[in-house]
């Protein structure tokens, strides 16, 4: 059986607290584990902050689709955005054995997501970013 919940979103900081709280109704509602909550939710509030931060030049409103999936044994989450073009399964990782003085600024987040997930997919269609989250649950 495959449960589902769909969010649209716009671009703005309070949007990520509801889709956050959202998330968390889903996964009570289907009992996760608050291991795999806490995963999911880094990734998403990582994803949707990098989402505003970096994809929108023009101030004006976007909106954010997000489709949440559930199977009995994957959680897919699909993110789909108008913004600059951004595929973050082609950013390096970062290189966690330098002192944090002498690190980039950027990239934990991308790392955090990778790192908290089973799986990514990225593809641009339409003017669109669209990125898959999968985690096993």
């Amino acid at each position: 059986m495959t449960h589902q919940l769909d969010l649209a979103l716009c671009n703005r900081p309070a949007e990520i607290a509801r889709a956050q709280d959202q998330l968390e109704q889903f996964a009570a509602a289907h009992h996760f584990t608050d291991q795999k909550l806490h995963e999911v939710q880094l990734a998403l509030e990582e994803h949707l902050a990098n989402i505003l931060h970096y994809g929108y030049a023009d101030g004006g409103e976007h909106q954010i689709q997000i489709g949440i999936r559930l199977t009995d044994a994957d959680l897919r989450i699909q993110v789909q955005d108008d913004g600059r073009v951004f595929n973050p399964l082609e950013h390096p990782s970062p290189d966690l054995s330098l002192p944090l003085d002498q690190r980039p600024i950027g990239g934990l987040g991308i790392h955090m997501i990778r790192n908290s997930l089973d799986g990514l997919e990225y593809r641009r269609e339409d003017g669109k970013n669209i990125l898959v989250m999968n985690k096993r649950i």
